[in-house]
């Protein structure tokens, strides 16, 4: 199986949301593979889940240097942004690579992130979905306080959250993580357990210049607004 890989550079919170909700749009092009992207935040930034509110998290946070805060498309709860290694996965809901069960989803794309990471992170294992909580990230739930079902934890410490969003017959799947190693060391093992799990073939290409172009005009027109981005604080 192919897949589009992006290595990208750290680019603001507003652009990185831009870029994968346009990802997302562009699955809807028959011939469009499915892709993986790797990024990293230019500045500390917050995002917040589709269904939290901008304004608690502004006051939740008022009077704390956190950096910009940004809505995701995606659920779940708010991340705090910066030291992390942040990757995307986009692909059609028919794409045999990914179960249409949505804890399964998250299962086998673990499973592979697991299988790169425990070359160095032995203790490196999920969270049991018998004893966790279910539900969406509302009012000011703050992600990695609290593991969801598969998300992958040292010590009983949550080191890798994600979240979803399903739409129009793709799946956008985004997801964080906090290792102290190197990115360059974690994306190797990263891409090393997808190539080993998952049987892929990565295409390396970066976004074009039609493509960012794209991604500023979605930027500046929903990315900026008060509903999904709030100055830095």
């Amino acid at each position: 199986m192919k897949m589009r890989l992006i290595l990208d550079a750290a680019h603001s919170s507003t652009f990185n949301m831009a870029a994968d909700e346009f990802l997302m749009e562009s699955q809807k092009e028959t011939s469009a593979l499915p892709v993986l992207r790797i990024y990293f935040w230019k500045t500390p930034s917050i995002s917040i889940g589709y269904f939290q509110n901008i304004h608690q998290a502004e006051k939740k946070f008022h009077g704390k240097k956190v950096g910009a805060i940004v809505r995701r498309i995606t659920g779940g709860g708010l991340v705090s942004h910066g030291n992390d290694l942040t990757f995307s996965i986009v692909l059609k809901n028919s794409d045999p690579m990914l179960p249409s069960d949505v804890k399964m989803s998250y299962l086998k794309i673990n499973e592979a992130l697991r299988l790169g990471l425990k070359e160095v992170y032995r203790e490196l294992d999920y969270a049991d979905c018998k004893t966790i909580p279910s539900g969406r990230g509302v009012g000011e739930r703050v992600c990695f306080e609290q593991p969801a079902c598969y998300d992958l934890l040292i010590g009983g410490k949550k080191v890798v959250g994600a979240s979803q969003r399903r739409k129009e017959g793709v799946i956008l799947h985004q997801s964080a993580v906090f290792l102290p190693d190197s990115r360059e060391m974690l994306t190797d093992k990263i891409l090393k357990g997808f190539r080993r799990q998952w049987k892929i073939d990565f295409e390396p290409q970066l976004f074009t210049t039609g493509e960012i172009d794209l991604i500023r005009l979605k930027e500046k027109e929903r990315y900026s607004s008060p509903e999904w981005a709030s100055p830095v604080i």
